[in-house]
């Protein structure tokens, strides 16, 4: 039983410990006063959010059957939402509320 216990911690502890140190990199590396962020990083930064949000997209409508179209309205309502507002939790919560609606209809 301790063992298991002395394990989970374990797990826990390198799971903390990576996370952390991934999230402490970016501080490290381009942190300070007078420094700046380089231009290849900023250009990277903005490309990379939009890729990763299509690769979700992708992911998420792959296994749908056209069944109802109460997930593909609600894609709709939020990404027009978020075109037209410009705030991403304003349009998920949007999204997520029409499609909840949708379902129980």
């Amino acid at each position: 039983m301790a063992s298991e216990v002395a394990y989970m911690l374990g797990v826990v502890a390198a799971g903390f410990a990576v996370n952390f140190g991934l999230r402490a990199l970016p501080f490290v590396f381009f942190g300070g006063k007078g420094r700046e962020l380089p231009k290849s990083v900023e250009r990277l930064g903005a490309f990379v959010s939009p890729v990763i949000i299509a690769c979700l997209v992708v992911y998420s409508y792959a296994s749908l059957e056209w069944r109802t179209a109460a997930p593909y309205v609600a894609g709709g309502v939020t990404i027009v939402l978020e075109l037209w507002k410009k705030n991403p939790l304003l349009a998920i919560i949007a999204g997520t509320l029409v499609y909840m609606a949708l379902l129980r209809a």
